[in-house]
């Protein structure tokens, strides 16, 4: 291993998300599960195929984010005391609220492991909006508006029009344990130069992206800052110049559009430019190594 991967995989263990031994090779599954804009005006997730009663419906990993959840609806309580937030991979975050005792999923979080699965209550037909019961929805003031009667969901996404047409796609790629102790994204299909690899959309959220590394930067004057769907936020940074993919960011749609910039084989692992390591504090140890190159 060279200098510089020494270097970096330093940084990913005490920035990336902590795997555990004996955590499954497949991270994050969102495969039965698509997102599309709902009749609210945001987006809502809905299943892909038939799902069974106590069938798991998605798994995945979250990262932990320095926001306050009792004001941003956008992340899940992570703690038994309630003082600790983080958003979820692939379809979670956009799961809306069963406001009247119907909800058709349940998810179980383990928090020392970072790691979410959600559950079929009952049998799903394929299209039918999965919903969850927002257990903190008594005590969050941001879901203040979601206990009066007249509401019905919390999902604002942009200026979506309700539509089918799948938001988040992440098929072509996994999430695993990578070589530094957390987590990367690989291909598991061959994708070619110029080719999609992943779209998705984001939840914007009331974070400082300049402390947390775990958010893109989402506005021309660097002051906004959200959290991806999918797979998205799980691509390791290349220190070398030699990154594979680029992330096309539609600020006005909260979407994106992740790029090939070349071949990439099977397996292969599929890295950025994060472009904001020239001026995040967040980033100051990774541009050192990547500057003592």
């Amino acid at each position: 291993m060279s200098l510089l991967q020494r270097a970096a995989a330093g940084f990913f263990r005490q920035n990336h998300w902590p795997i555990k031994s004996s955590a499954r090779s497949y991270l994050v599954d969102c495969s039965k599960v698509y997102v599309k804009a709902d009749s609210f005006g945001g987006a809502g997730s809905y299943a892909a195929i038939p799902i069974r009663k106590g069938e798991l419906v998605e798994r995945g990993i979250v990262r932990r984010l320095p926001v306050d959840g009792n004001h941003c609806p956008y992340v899940f309580t992570w703690s038994e005391d309630k003082t600790v937030w983080a958003s979820g991979s692939g379809c979670s975050v956009f799961y809306n609220a069963s406001l009247d005792g119907n909800e058709s999923t349940e998810m179980k979080r383990f928090f020392d492991e970072d790691r979410f699965e959600i559950y079929a209550l009952r049998d799903l037909q394929p299209h039918e909006e999965l919903t969850h019961l927002y257990k903190s929805m008594e005590w969050r003031a941001c879901f203040q508006d979601l206990r009066q009667p007249a509401n019905s969901s919390e999902a604002t996404v942009g200026a979506l029009e309700p539509g089918e047409e799948n938001l988040v796609d992440c098929s072509k790629v996994e999430v695993r344990p990578d070589e530094h102790g957390g987590a990367g994204v690989f291909a598991v299909v061959p994708i070619k130069c110029g080719e999609l690899v992943e779209r998705g959309i984001v939840r914007r959220l009331p974070v400082d992206g300049n402390v947390s590394p775990y958010v893109f930067t989402w506005s021309e004057d660097k002051t906004v800052w959200a959290s991806g769907s999918g797979c998205s936020v799980f691509y390791n940074a290349s220190l070398s110049g030699s990154e594979n993919t680029e992330v096309v960011r539609h600020f006005d749609q909260d979407r994106f559009e992740i790029i090939a910039l070349r071949d990439i084989e099977q397996g292969e692992e599929l890295t950025h430019l994060y472009k904001s390591i020239e001026w995040r504090s967040c980033f100051r140890d990774l541009k050192a190594q990547r500057d003592r190159k």
